[in-house]
């Protein structure tokens, strides 16, 4: 995962102010919460790895997407309204499918209302947006695009989250549970100004089951997910945010013949969006 350049203080015995004028190490309260109408523009570099295995065929392919991001604030409060709009983006795929066109999806917004911990409530594509996979990928993107922020309103150093998503696709229900233990780590800076670096780390586990082409199919995996994010107390914000997932999971198909068919498949996700000054 690349790392971004930022500068941690540095701290002598007694010391009342750091190389870089930051505070000490503390509890932190962290909350979104621009000014309204205050716009951000994000480099978004992301990378999704498949790989399946079928009849004892093996399967890949590589989904490579970047470009840039607008996020503005429509409104503040308790729940917060945004736009999330592309100026840039590209995308790419390597492997058995055909890079989709994006032309369309540069004139796309995302409206999205979030708490301000940055937990999604609603999500709705608007503009002219095309069939299929745009509708799709720019939800999505909007969806997971805010690292999250403690639950808890007072200052806290670290804290744990559990999120479970329910998801249906083509007859199969699917559970997705994560538990994420995140932690305050020293103080910083980033081009010049002070923020609060958050790292994280933590399991999911995928359970699902459904009916697919008329037969019964079930699937199960275990994964982890780590990173790290900037966030900026000046302007209640974050300014850079980096992900890994990797999630194992097997696909089972009872056949009308007789012997199940397993399907195992390896996803390797790598995200990167850093604000740009």
């Amino acid at each position: 995962m690349r790392k971004a350049l930022y500068v941690t203080c540095a701290w002598g015995a007694g010391a009342a102010v750091g190389l870089l004028g930051c505070p000490p190490v503390a509890a932190q309260s962290l909350r979104y919460g621009p000014e309204q109408g205050a716009s951000f523009r994000y480099r978004t570099d992301n990378e999704l790895q498949v790989s399946q295995r079928i009849l004892g065929r093996e399967n890949l392919y590589v989904l490579k997407s970047g470009g840039v991001v607008r996020l503005t604030l429509l409104h503040p409060g308790n729940r917060l309204l945004w736009r999330l709009g592309f100026d840039e983006l590209s995308m790419r795929v390597e492997g058995a499918f055909p890079s989709p066109r994006v032309e369309e999806l540069r004139g796309t917004v995302v409206n999205l209302t979030t708490n301000s911990r940055g937990v999604v409530l609603e999500a709705v594509a608007s503009g002219v947006v095309p069939p299929g996979l745009g509708a799709r990928y720019v939800e999505r993107a909007a969806t997971a695009f805010l690292p999250h922020l403690p639950s808890a309103e007072r200052p806290v150093s670290s804290w744990t989250d559990t999120l479970t998503v329910t998801e249906v696709l083509q007859g199969v229900t699917t559970e997705i549970e994560t538990v994420v233990n995140y932690t305050v780590s020293d103080t910083s800076a980033l081009a010049g100004r002070a923020v609060v670096p958050v790292e994280y780390e933590g399991s999911i586990v995928v359970r699902g089951s459904g009916t697919l082409g008329g037969s019964n199919v079930s699937l199960s995996g275990r994964g982890t997910v780590s990173g790290h994010y900037l966030y900026d107390p000046g302007e209640r914000i974050f300014d850079l945010h980096e992900q890994e997932q990797v999630l194992d999971s097997t696909l089972t198909l009872d056949s009308p013949e007789g012997m199940p068919v397993a399907i195992p498949s390896r996803q390797v996700l790598r995200a990167h969006s850093e604000r740009l000054f």
